[in-house]
């Protein structure tokens, strides 16, 4: 197959962001297919403007800036600037077998959308977050017509698309209620990338010498700090355990809720909290398998239930135990391989308890992280999540042929 792929904000694992597409794309490319990315520059210096190769992936990077910390404006900028340059190549886009584009930002709709109606190009449209439902209660979307703009595109996207990916059940369940029949919906969750966290692969000792973790308990939290990721509460766990010398906050990441963080923490004089800053995933390994627990935490909005953290499949696929700082789709599978611990109540209280439960149990805390590797191989493996999109895109690539044989997407070069 010839697939065009549009996601703005693609990553390497030279970037500092999620690497769903990459790791699809390359799979792809090594099982024969072409795949054309068209992104933006956000958090990858290694991607420049213009055509490139990595690992076997065309990507042209149209020049786009986004980052975190730009403020609502920029923001939009962003989006609709790369939605309006990325619409002009899919309207060019017959000669692919299939389109697929991947929200956020929801603007993606829009080459999505031209794809289909124009160049009459198959599209498989990915949902991240359900926009603009998680702007929403994040409360970065409040403008009523913008509000209705985003329905009205949201509408478009889902109505025009041949398949609907989201990534966890919830959002399958939400999209679905919106009038999407459910067979043109296929769940496809985030994925654990099982070799470049494999605990085999790392001396433990050496790492926490390097970064100077003694004897201590290890509070990891990897990723986005945005106003969606409940930064007052963890400030407030903080606080909580500030003068707790046998435990150590480490927080990997960036956004725009970072300088909020950082004067919290200067405000109560809290000493065990180390602030990463972003990091290439290619090293995120390091700290995952230093670390004793992975925190993921989100607003209590029920709209965050149903998110696909790339934080968590990192963290199992290290082998670390999960503390959710609120409920989750994902908890009955933290229960079922007795990997982690949710919060059931968002309550602060609960949250240090887990956290001492597993600080004071190593038994325990081994035993859940053993687990927690043993539930990434077994459900959320990259590999198998690859293959079953894989097998999505030849069925949406065969619908163009009206039902087709199997020759219509066999994997071809490059016009």
């Amino acid at each position: 197959m010839n697939i065009l792929y549009f996601h703005q904000h693609f990553n390497t694992p030279g970037g500092s962001g999620g690497v769903r597409s990459y790791e699809f794309a390359r799979r792809w490319v090594a099982a024969g297919h072409v795949v054309t990315v068209i992104t933006g520059q956000g958090h990858d210096a290694t991607l420049k403007k213009g055509e490139q190769f990595v690992d076997g992936i065309r990507i042209v990077c149209l020049g786009v800036n986004y980052r975190t910390h730009y403020g609502f404006c920029g923001r939009v900028f962003s989006f609709l600037s790369f939605a309006v340059l990325a619409t002009l190549i899919a309207a060019r886009a017959g000669r692919y077998d299939v389109v697929l584009a991947t929200s956020t930002p929801l603007t993606v709709a829009l080459p999505a959308l031209a794809a289909k109606r124009i160049a009459r190009c198959p599209v498989v449209f990915e949902v991240r977050d359900v926009w603009p439902d998680a702007a929403i209660s994040a409360g970065v979307l409040r403008n009523r017509l913008l509000i209705w703009m985003a329905r009205k595109l949201e509408a478009a996207a889902y109505r025009h698309a041949d398949h609907i990916v989201p990534l966890s059940t919830g959002m399958q369940k939400r999209i679905c209620s919106k009038g999407v029949s459910r067979d043109r919906t296929i769940m496809l969750p985030n994925c654990s990338d099982l070799k470049p966290f494999d605990p085999r692969l790392f001396d433990r000792g050496a790492l926490r010498a390097a970064f100077h973790a003694g004897d201590r308990f290890v509070i990891l939290y990897v990723g986005a700090i945005n106003l969606s990721n409940d930064m007052p509460f963890l400030a407030d766990a903080i606080e909580r355990t500030k003068d707790d010398d046998s435990m150590v906050w480490w927080f990997v990441g960036g956004g725009n809720r970072l300088k909020y963080l950082r004067e919290r923490i200067e405000r109560t004089g809290a000493a065990n909290v180390v602030l990463w800053g972003r990091q290439p995933k290619s090293e995120v390994p390091r700290y995952v398998n230093a670390a004793d627990v992975g925190v993921v935490s989100f607003i209590n909005e029920p709209v965050y239930y149903e998110n696909s953290p790339n934080k968590f499949f990192d963290y199992c696929a290290g082998g670390l135990p999960v503390v959710f700082t609120r409920t989750t789709w994902l908890q009955s599978f933290l229960a079922r391989y007795h990997a982690g611990l949710v919060c059931e109540n968002n309550s602060l209280d609960e949250f240090i308890t887990c956290l001492k439960t597993l600080q004071e149990d190593h038994r325990k805390r081994d035993n859940m992280g053993r687990n927690a590797r043993r539930l990434a191989e077994i459900e959320f493996s990259r590999d198998l999540i690859a293959g079953k999109y894989l097998d999505l895109l030849k069925k949406t690539a065969r619908g163009r042929n009206h039902g087709g044989d199997e020759e219509d997407i066999t994997p071809r070069k490059r016009p």
